[in-house]
């Protein structure tokens, strides 16, 4: 089921001590709430000047007497469970429960967003002497119409770091404007990828590739972990006509770039997944890019964490930047079908420091050029 849920803004009053940078101010246009089978998805406008957001209670009072706490899931979230958080210059451990982002992901609304997955419930402070502690069962609240007031927190720094300025924003929950409905297929797809990082949702196949062609820079290693089922063939002769022309042309200017491949079907394909490993000419990724096929499937889910799994085990990353892009028009099986998981492919890319990001095409080969 799919809901959502408008935020009426309060406005934000100062903190005592802080120093206000109006520019790291939100207004209520730039806030939306939306309910999805695996929580809230809070997705906040990226600002020049905010440069991550952390879910904190509403207000804390003049003076610092009463500490607010940051709102936290009860368990690490597939979403942010892997987000860097800072505190008094050290980073707390990985993952985490905290609500917060530092990552920048594309929106169709806003252009450029951070998104954070609210769990049905939350928790807050903690069980020590003198600290407070609460939970909140949020479906149970906006369900009885209750009024519940939360602040964004921004920041001007990454990683929720109080070094240096930041910013309450305070929202409140104040009403469902929809009931709910059955969520189409596309936006269940797209939940259930979110699982496994930032979802680009391209409305066809030419934003697709402008969407990876953005994504190259300089020190960079690049997977490009693409879906080959019947259902995308249409969409891999689009690949192969326009995806590296311009990322060639553009990689003559780099130091480091290097890009690979990994095709994945399903289980009792032809293959599960193939391999094409890191090259510094463009060339020869092209060359392996046209000899590919779609082929198979029949149903919807694909082996998009096996996918993954080869992209983070098969290559010798080493530049900078690490990089794997999901290219594909179907989410991954809800439930294992082998032995790799959603958790073993994160705590892969962590320790690998890989970033992943989905590029959702329409399903089915619709939506064109």
């Amino acid at each position: 089921m799919k809901l959502i849920v408008f935020l009426a803004a309060l406005t934000a009053y100062p903190l005592s001590g802080l120093t206000v940078n109006s520019s790291l101010k939100l207004s209520g246009s730039d806030v939306r709430l939306e309910a999805y089978a695996d929580g809230y998805h809070l997705v906040v406008k990226k600002t020049p000047a905010v440069n991550s957001v952390l879910l904190t209670e509403a207000f804390e009072p003049v003076g610092h007497k009463l500490a607010t706490y940051s709102w936290r899931g009860l368990e690490p979230n597939a979403l942010n469970g892997q987000e860097k958080r800072l505190l008094n210059g050290h980073f707390l451990p990985q993952p985490n429960t905290d609500l917060l982002s530092s990552t920048v992901v594309p929106d169709k609304v806003f252009g450029k967003a951070f998104v954070i997955l609210i769990p049905s419930v939350v928790e807050y402070g903690y069980h020590e002497p003198g600290a407070r502690f609460g939970r909140l069962d949020l479906t149970q609240l906006i369900q009885q119409g209750k009024t519940l007031w939360f602040s964004v927190r921004t920041f001007s720094r990454p990683y929720a770091d109080y070094t240096g300025q930041y910013q309450d924003n305070a929202f409140e929950l104040s009403q469902l404007v929809a009931k709910a409905k059955p969520m189409p297929a596309s936006d269940s797809a797209v939940a259930r990828l979110r699982r496994l990082g930032p979802v680009y949702e391209a409305s066809n196949i030419t934003q697709g590739i402008q969407r990876v062609q953005s994504s190259v820079q300089d020190d960079l290693d690049m997977v490009l972990c693409i879906d080959t089922p019947n259902s995308m063939k249409e969409y891999l002769k689009a690949l192969q006509k326009d995806l590296l022309g311009p990322i060639s042309q553009e990689a003559k200017n780099f130091q480091h770039f290097r890009l690979g491949l990994v095709f994945y079907r399903d289980y009792m394909e032809d293959y599960l997944t193939q391999v094409v490993t890191f090259q510094t000419d463009i060339a020869v990724i092209q060359k392996a890019l046209n000899q590919a096929t779609a082929a198979g499937g029949g149903d919807i889910p694909e082996a998009v964490v096996e996918g993954l799994w080869s992209a983070l085990n098969s290559f010798d990353w080493q530049a900078g930047h690490r990089l794997i892009l999901v290219i594909g028009d179907a989410p991954q099986h809800n439930l294992p079908r082998g032995s790799i998981t959603e958790a073993m492919v994160h705590q892969t890319a962590l320790e690998k420091n890989v970033e992943i990001q989905i590029v959702k095409l329409p399903p089915g080969g619709n939506g064109g050029n």
